[in-house]
Order: C-alpha cells, then sequence, then structure tokens
C-alpha cells in the first residue's frame, strides 16, 4: 500500500478566495453592519479578537451575539456544542526562526542571539523570523447548550453617539488638525498633515460625519512621523487610484475606521472609503485585482489596521 500524504491548504489563499467570491457578487464584507454587543469576543476568557480574526468573525457570521468558545471551553463551563453546528476558523501565528544557515532556533536561542547583536552594535539580521499561519474553530454561543450565558442587555438611545464620538476623537493618540475648508471633499493631506472634513450639516446624518471621519484619522495614521505606511508616504504619482498602494491604504481606512466606529459606539458600517458608495464599483475592482494577485494582501491589510487603531487607542488605554 502507498503512504498517501495530507496537503494541508493554504490558509492565505482559503480566506482570500472567501473576500474574492462575495465581492465578485458584489458584497463588500466589511461594510457588514457592527453588532451593538460590540466587538466580536470569547466568552470566557474576554479576549477581543483582532487582525485577521477580527475581520472574519465581526464581518462574515450572522449571529446575534458575536460570543464565542473553542469545544474545550464550552465543557469546562459544563456546556456542549450543538450537533451539527458549524465552527467558525481563525489563526494564530507562529513564529519559526531560523539562523543564518537555515537551522531553527528557539526562543531562548534568538533571544541570546538579539543580546549579543545589541551588545556588538549588529542588527541581528542573521534571525530569520518566518511567520506559520495555524488554525484553531469556535463556535458561537448560539449553538452551545447547556450553559445559562450572561449577555448584557442593549440600551438604544440615538442621542449619546454624538458626545461619545468627540470624547472619542479628543482621547485619541496624535490626530493631527482637523480643517472645514473644502465644503464637499473629506480628505487627508499628508504633506500639510491635516485633515479635511465638510461640516457636520453637510452629511446624512451625525454618524456618517464620524465614520468619514475615523477613516481619514486612519490614514493619518500612515505618516512618517507615526507608523509610515507607504500608501500615505509614497509620491503621489506611485499610489493613484487603481494602484497597489493606493488600494492597499483604502482598505486600511476601511477596516480602521470600522473598528473605530466600534468603539467610539457607532453601529452601522462605515462608507466604502472617502468617495461613498458611489464609488464601490471601483474599490471593487481595485481589491478584486490585488486579492488576486497576493494571498496574504488581506492578511497584511487587517494587520496594519490593527496596528493603526492600536497606535490612536495608546493615550486613551
Amino acid at each position: 500500500m502507498k503512504r498517501t500524504t495530507r496537503v494541508k491548504p493554504d490558509l492565505y489563499q482559503v480566506v482570500t478566495d472567501k473576500v474574492i467570491e462575495l465581492l465578485e457578487a458584489g458584497t463588500v464584507p466589511w461594510q457588514h453592519p457592527w453588532n451593538q454587543y460590540g466587538l466580536a469576543r470569547n466568552y470566557a476568557t474576554g479576549h477581543v479578537y483582532t487582525g485577521i480574526n477580527a475581520f472574519l468573525l465581526n464581518f462574515f457570521p450572522s449571529f446575534d451575539v458575536p460570543f464565542y468558545l473553542t469545544y474545550k471551553q464550552a465543557q469546562a463551563l459544563g456546556g456542549q456544542v450543538r450537533k451539527g453546528a458549524k465552527a467558525e476558523t481563525v489563526y494564530f501565528f507562529k513564529t519559526l526562526y531560523k539562523d543564518a544557515d537555515g537551522k531553527n532556533l528557539k526562543p531562548a536561542q534568538v533571544a541570546k542571539l538579539q543580546a549579543n547583536s545589541s551588545l556588538r552594535g549588529a542588527g541581528g539580521d542573521s534571525i530569520k523570523a518566518i511567520p506559520m499561519p495555524r488554525t484553531f474553530h469556535l463556535f458561537n454561543v448560539a449553538n452551545v447548550d447547556g450553559i445559562d450565558f450572561e449577555i448584557p442587555e442593549l440600551s438604544d438611545n440615538p442621542n449619546t453617539p454624538i458626545e461619545e464620538c468627540d470624547n472619542f476623537v479628543a482621547g485619541l493618540q496624535a490626530v493631527p488638525e482637523i480643517q472645514h475648508q473644502d465644503m464637499n471633499r473629506a480628505f487627508y493631506a499628508p504633506v500639510a498633515d491635516q485633515i479635511n472634513m465638510p461640516p457636520l450639516p453637510r452629511f446624512s446624518g451625525s454618524p456618517a460625519y464620524y465614520k468619514t471621519l475615523f477613516h481619514e484619522i486612519t490614514h493619518s495614521t500612515g505618516h512618517e512621523s507615526r507608523l509610515s505606511r507607504p500608501g500615505i508616504t509614497l509620491p503621489m504619482e506611485q499610489r493613484v487610484p487603481g494602484s497597489e498602494p493606493h488600494a492597499h491604504e483604502e482598505l486600511i481606512a476601511e477596516l480602521g475606521a470600522v473598528y473605530l466606529c466600534q468603539h467610539a459606539g457607532i453601529t452601522v458600517s462605515p462608507p466604502l472609503g472617502a468617495g461613498g458608495l458611489e464609488n464601490a464599483a471601483a474599490y471593487i475592482d481595485s481589491y478584486l485585482g490585488l486579492l488576486k494577485n497576493d494571498k496574504r494582501f488581506l492578511f497584511q491589510a487587517s494587520s496594519q489596521a490593527q496596528k493603526a487603531v492600536n497606535f490612536l487607542l495608546e493615550a486613551s488605554t
């Protein structure tokens, strides 16, 4: 008998194909309205999922309550996953370290080499860090029986988001000057390091103003004095609409805006890019082209969006 070798699925490609399928159908997954219960989290530990896992758990599943458990966690709490329940696949990255000769290094060896390199003034370039994606599975609390889940009660107060958003923006770190000079356009100007916003009365509602503002604030984190992203720091001719740097930066700003909306108490989706829904087709085409050519595009954009949000929230945590 011949022994068959099980081929592991390409995790980057699995997620990318899932998003491509939705985009080709005209659905933008990150336009999914936010859940009023907040960001997707682990019910047992309270851990809020970030990066690509935040993307997958907040935008794709249609559960009323975005709380999740592993199979073992459900059992430990005295519950049982319902038969036939579909698990949500999420990811973590284990870093594999190799030396200049390609030999694997243990974390203790890496720490020792880095310490020695620091003492000698070297940069430690002989150590190569390789992120290795791994999967695990979560079940929504709706598919777990036998546990009396404590789900917070919702309060509907449509007048609070404006005040909450003002306070939230005031607590963010390193937000550039916000002006209202151009009455018809929202944009971030990297050279001047300024955000322009049409005045509040020009928007269809107060939430729309703040959602657009969060999009531009996320862009501003790419300035060379902050996180220095190519989509902001490259010359204008290298980041024109349709280019890879532009599409990558727009997705970062889009995801960052959605995350900030939830932190500020806004529970509906932000506009698709600074141009709004009228530019949806153009954005979809840009994303599709990059997703089909680079299976890591989505993972990288999710990671950069999370870094931008973490940077902005640092002063308020």
